[in-house]
């Protein structure tokens, strides 16, 4: 079953999402390092960058390591490389969650890399279903310590001891599902135990070894003393969730798009409450073994009681997790981490039915017979080893949000001057925001041949941004007739006017180009109140808010009203503010605004029925500079 939920191959977990250079670059000068960025962070010390000449000559100068204060980008320097075609290959180990990628690249430098490898990137193959079992044999142990302890706690363990042997087997069995998963762990890094542990995954590994530790103090203290029988065992309960939140902080939900607080309390919390509804299943029919009676009775009901509060929990937390996971339905189908998580869901909702099935026949008869509870629960908990397998096969795939790598996408412009007497066409390695490099073709405008320009310069001027002084950057001769030059003129998202000068023999020639960086995409979340315009509210990462308004949203004239907050709600006093609309594809264009106070604003615009879009971007007074595209569908008047 769980072969028929993985991928064709496995995904990677750290996916490469930035590369300088660039995947398929061609370079005018030799750089002096390579630099990887990756989706997750990587562990250093246990990672390998090789850049390898056509002859299969390393060229790569030491060992990664980390870029500054981006602790997601790995560098190593390179030798001097001579005109040629040069190979990157990685190989990467997560310090999240202790999964490796592998892949490849080429870029040349003076020469062309059409025809060698082109990105690849996958998880080490090698250790995923020993790493599976091993993750599989720590959960089920985890559920029998909770189930074992808070059966004891809440009373329906019965009163033979079994849910303190219950327990221990289970911190027994989560001890060995450790030891393998350490060492799972250790054979993808390709290091010695103590090479592993001295890494954030190794630390990790320890930190649920001292989880486990102190659980087995607890344990032992309700074995030798008890009279204290029942608050030891509440002590073991702690323990093994302290287990669960180091075991889940080493996992996916410490690096999804969302608040590593928010999605690593929910999957706790998901873990947890499954180990006290089926560890408590288990308990209760250890405790309830023999015949009927008034104590068994109660002890069902109070697990009964149990068992819907966590049955809540982990359906809410589950969403969740694979809401934050997972970024189209489809993806339910197309990948093997949506697979797994459909076949949870089914499970889950198996294990539903037979719970409510055991509610309405066995929960009633338990004073006279307790073999049909008994029947259906063993039904259950075998669906929930299985469950718990798929949880563990969860914990080896990529989630498509974070594990999958994304090549970066560039940018293309082209046109010409007013004579059309040339053609210019510019492109960029990449569409973000920051440091760049840029390539420039000058071409006769009838022949399209390429032109041999004296200097070749481009000036930088931001469109939505009128108080920002331009920058200039002189290009240099590259390979192919180009002239290529390195920079952070595009400083930031929105619309930039680049004015390329091409000075000929006779004549400097000016070509007018304008380009788009659209710009991380930000949280937007709608208001709407019946006999009102709705509200579309932006978060614009941790610098506030930026609100709009259309009054009326519909097509023909409107009144676009602009507010800006801070993140506490407050006003923010506005410098200068920059509206511009575009319907469908069209060029977006700026609209004269008003203001109306410190931070409200209102343009008037005709909207067009269909996709337009309303950017805002708005300087504050202490500097900060917040900028809002809205992505709106306006019906017909």
């Amino acid at each position: 079953m769980l072969a028929a939920l993985l991928p064709g191959s496995a995904a990677a977990h750290a996916g490469l999402i930035a590369a300088d250079p660039g995947l398929g670059a061609t370079l005018g000068v030799a750089p002096d390092a390579v630099r990887l960025s990756f989706s997750e962070q990587p562990e250093a010390s246990l990672s390998e960058i090789r850049v390898l000449g056509s002859g299969g000559a390393e060229e790569q100068r030491g060992s990664p390591r980390s870029v500054g204060d981006d602790p997601l980008t790995l560098e190593v320097p390179v030798r001097r490389l001579p005109r040629g075609v040069y190979t990157v290959s990685w190989k990467v180990f997560s310090a999240v969650d202790g999964h490796a990628t592998i892949g490849a690249y080429a870029f040349g430098v003076g020469v062309s890399p059409k025809g060698a490898a082109t990105s690849s990137s996958s998880s080490t193959p090698s250790s995923s279903r020993f790493e599976l079992v091993a993750r599989w044999i720590f959960l089920i142990g985890i559920v029998a310590l909770l189930g074992g302890a808070v059966a004891a706690v809440v009373r329906f363990g019965g009163s033979t001891g079994s849910d303190l042997v219950l327990a221990g087997a289970g911190l027994a069995v989560s001890a060995v599902g450790l030891l393998l998963l350490a060492d799972a762990q250790r054979r993808v890094a390709g290091a010695s135990l103590g090479g592993l542990l001295d890494t954030s995954v190794g630390r990790a590994l320890i930190w649920r070894a001292v989880a486990l530790g102190l659980a087995a103090v607890a344990l032992f203290v309700a074995w030798r003393r008890p009279q204290v029988r029942r608050p030891s065992l509440a002590l073991a309960f702690l323990a093994g969730l302290a287990a669960i939140v180091a075991h889940v902080n080493a996992g996916h939900a410490a690096a999804g798009s969302w608040s590593s607080a928010i999605t690593v309390a929910a999957q706790s919390a998901h873990f947890a409450a499954a180990g006290v509804w089926f560890g408590g299943l288990t308990a209760l029919l250890l405790g309830i073994r023999g015949e009927p009676s008034a104590e068994k009775a109660t002890a069902v009901r109070r697990f009964a009681g149990v068992a819907i509060a966590m049955l809540v929990v982990v359906f809410v937390t589950g969403t969740l997790r694979a809401v934050d996971e997972l970024s189209s339905w489809g993806e339910l189908i197309d990948s093997g981490y949506g697979r797994a998580v459909v076949a949870k869901f089914l499970l889950i909702g198996l294990i539903v039915v037979l719970a409510a099935r055991n509610r309405s026949r066995g929960l009633p008869a338990a004073s006279q017979d307790l073999n049909p509870l008994r029947r259906i629960s063993i039904g259950e908990l075998v669906l929930a080893v299985v469950a718990l397998a798929v949880a563990a096969l969860l914990g080896t795939l990529a989630p498509p949000v974070s594990g999958q790598s994304t090549a970066l996408q560039g940018l293309s412009v082209s046109g010409s001057d007013f004579g059309t007497t040339i053609q210019v066409e510019m492109t960029a390695a990449s569409d973000d925001p920051g440091p760049n490099r840029f390539e420039v073709r000058v071409e006769d405008y009838d022949s399209g041949e390429p032109l041999d320009a004296d200097e070749v310069s481009l000036r930088f001027t931001p469109l939505d941004d009128p108080g920002v002084e331009p920058s200039s950057l002189a290009l240099t001769p590259g390979p192919d007739d180009s002239y290529v030059g390195s920079g952070s003129h595009l400083a930031f998202d929105g619309r930039w006017g680049v004015d390329a000068t091409v000075q000929l023999s006779n004549d400097a020639v000016e070509v007018p180009l304008e380009l788009y960086l659209p710009g991380s995409e930000q949280f937007l979340s709608v208001l709407r109140v019946p006999g009102q315009s709705p509200k579309y509210t932006m978060l614009i990462g941790s610098l506030g808010n930026i609100r709009i308004e259309l009054v009326p949203e519909r097509a023909g004239p409107s009144k676009v009203h602009v507010a800006c907050y801070t993140v506490f709600g407050t006003t923010y006093p506005v410098e200068q503010l920059v509206l511009t609309a575009a319907a469908g594809d069209d060029p977006a264009r700026q609209k004269a605004v008003r203001r109306l106070n410190a931070g409200k604003f209102v343009a008037d615009v005709d909207l067009e029925a269909g996709p337009f879009e309303i950017a805002v971007v708005a300087h504050t007074r202490d500097g900060t500079r917040m900028r809002g595209a809205f992505q709106l569908e306006i019906p017909a008047g």
